[in-house]
């Protein structure tokens, strides 16, 4: 894997100031990363030449940084085969499977993805920071994005598309626009969401596929990524995610599946569409 991070300078707008510190701060590199690129002596190149992070840049100059100045994500390596759809130097995608959490938890600390991924990962790149583009819950399946560097992070624009079975039937499309809001409990957030009028906006549009005797399966767009943002707005309007065990009757899982993505990458302008099968105990 590459040590440094090659970045073309061709647009200096918006800066405060050119120099290696706007510039980067422009591209959304969190302070953290900068102050550990300042502390690491030869992790900035300008040009070839290395430099400070005070140092004045111009349009069409190269800049090379440290790929990975940060410590590597601190959390349990976890035992697991990954289901691996797509990995390049910039992103690394897999589709997990129900009831897998997505990073650590109390009672899943030696028990989720990010842990297998770390593990994965320890060979490649000793520094490696687990930076998960949007996580599934646990109970949720589907495709899990993790981008490899900051700029490939901030970078992407995910087209999602998920699947869900839904109680009762639904005859044609609707959108569902209400704000959802974060329960706290003596200052730490409840696992449970609420429709709320103080809450954030979320839309979500719903577009039935086929009715079955009791239950829709039913394709999902959103104009917003709240949390149980699916499982809330149907549940709020009668047509639950089936098996929910929060808004639903709980089953082994709900059945609600990320299926579809699509990004332009970044970095090699390439159209990136990736989509799984229908987990087998679906049975559609």
């Amino acid at each position: 894997m590459t040590e440094f991070e090659r970045i073309e300078i061709d647009d200096l707008q918006n800066l405060k100031q050119n120099t290696v510190y706007f510039f980067l701060k422009n591209l959304k590199f969190s302070e953290n990363y900068i102050k550990n690129l300042r502390n690491t002596p030869n992790s900035i190149k300008l040009n070839g030449q290395f430099v400070n992070i005070r140092a004045k840049i111009s349009k069409n100059d190269v800049l090379e940084i440290l790929k990975s100045p940060n410590k590597s994500t601190d959390i349990a390596l976890c035992d697991g085969k990954l289901n691996i759809l797509f990995e390049d130097d910039d992103y690394f995608i897999v589709n997990k499977p129900h009831n897998l959490s997505s990073t650590p938890s109390r009672s899943h600390f030696y028990d989720n993805l990010g842990g297998q991924v770390m593990k994965y990962m320890l060979e490649k790149d000793k520094n490696f920071v687990l930076r998960i583009v949007g996580r599934l819950d646990r109970e949720t399946a589907g495709i899990v994005v993790i981008a490899k560097n900051v700029l490939a992070y901030n970078k992407i624009k995910l087209n999602k598309t998920y699947y869900a079975l839904c109680e009762g039937n639904l005859d044609s499309p609707f959108s569902i626009n209400k704000p959802i809001l974060t329960v706290a409990k003596d200052g730490v957030n409840e696992h449970k969401r609420i429709i709320s009028s103080e809450g954030k906006p979320a839309i979500t549009h719903v577009f039935p596929v086929k009715n079955y005797e009791n239950t829709c399966l039913a394709k999902f767009k959103l104009e917003t990524g709240r949390t149980h943002q699916i499982r809330l707005h149907m549940a709020s309007c009668g047509h639950a995610i089936v098996g929910d065990s929060i808004y639903g009757n709980a089953q082994e899982h709900a059945f609600l599946i990320l299926k579809e993505i699509s990004f332009e990458h970044f970095r090699t302008k390439q159209q990136i569409n990736i989509s799984v099968d229908f987990p087998d105990d679906w049975k559609i």
